[in-house]
């Protein structure tokens, strides 16, 4: 299969759903009282109740995203992030290049996965993405008590050991799973679109991995374009696969402690229209962040190698 610097990750963050009940469409924001209240609020409170209507909606707006990037998990997850693809590269066998550059490829793509980076770029496209009824819907459905349970099992599950763990247990895990089991397990990478999306994902940073790294292999070595195209194409359709028993894998692992009938409920959560809507927001925000990382490691490995050891 194809390099898996991401893929785990990725699909964790895909899974993500969500939790309880959110204020009544009128009732007032906690962070932004009316004009007029007789509650008592803070000066710092006032002095956003006296700013421009657009600068109290923006204020609302930063205050969902931020609650949507702690409770979803994601916060958690991006900082993870390093250490899950510094684990899938080592997995990788070496390309055929000198060890030391070798060492430099693995450097310059932990850089590429700067968390606070990352988190920019997720914050940045919520904000493009923003609707306030949407968000605050999916809000609500990220703290509903089955979600928080799940995310929590997702974040405990988002760890090098945790995906070590899972990878030595597969096969048991696998045989063990009910065929009822399996189904919900299919459902929920369905509902969530989990592999695509991390297919799509991998493929992206792979290629520009492999567009790079052919300028640096000695001439004889090198693909043309079109040879380079043709194999991406075939490596994306060798690891459909692969990818979809990976996902499956993982949801099997990740909710093995919980019950068969709490599994179906969070499957109807992803089902749900705003469960459907939300995976397709997850699904924007990571091919974002896909076509950052890309085009940073390629410019990354332009600078370190390509200006100056390209033959």
């Amino acid at each position: 299969m194809s390099i898996r610097t991401t893929s785990c990750t990725f699909v964790l963050a895909i899974l993500v759903g969500g939790c309880t009940q959110f204020p009544p469409k009128n009732q007032p924001s906690d962070l932004v009282p009316k004009a007029g209240s007789d509650t008592e609020v803070s000066a710092s409170s006032s002095a956003i109740s006296l700013l421009p209507s657009n600068r109290i909606d923006d204020a609302d707006k930063n205050s969902v995203i931020e609650q949507i990037m702690t409770e979803s998990g994601w916060n958690e997850m991006i900082e993870q992030l390093p250490a899950m693809v510094a684990m899938g590269f080592d997995q990788q066998q070496p390309p055929p290049i000198k060890r030391d550059e070798y060492e430099k490829l693995r450097q310059v793509l932990l850089q590429a996965f700067e968390p606070e980076r990352i988190r920019k770029t997720i914050v940045g496209h919520l904000n493009e993405r923003y609707e306030s009824k949407r968000f605050s819907e999916f809000l609500a459905l990220i703290r509903t008590p089955l979600a928080k349970k799940m995310i929590a099992l997702e974040i405990e599950a988002n760890t090098p050991q945790a995906q070590q763990e899972m990878m030595q247990m597969g096969n048991i895990l696998m045989g063990q799973a009910s065929p009822g089991r399996l189904e919900l397990a299919r459902r929920l990478d369905e509902a969530s679109n989990a592999t695509e999306t991390a297919l799509d994902i991998q493929m992206m940073i792979f290629e520009a991995i492999m567009k790079n790294m052919n300028k640096i292999l000695p001439q004889e070595q090198r693909v043309t374009e079109e040879q380079l195209e043709r194999m991406l194409e075939q490596i994306r359709l060798q690891s459909v696969f692969p990818a979809r028993q990976y996902t499956q894998l993982s949801i099997v692992y990740i909710y093995r402690s919980v019950s068969d009938e709490e599994l179906r409920q969070y499957v109807k959560l992803h089902e749900s229209e705003i469960g459907r809507w939300g995976s397709d927001l997850i699904r924007s925000t990571w091919m974002k962040v896909a076509e950052d990382v890309s085009a940073d490691l390629a410019e990354r490995m332009k600078n370190t190698f390509i200006e100056h050891n390209a033959i």
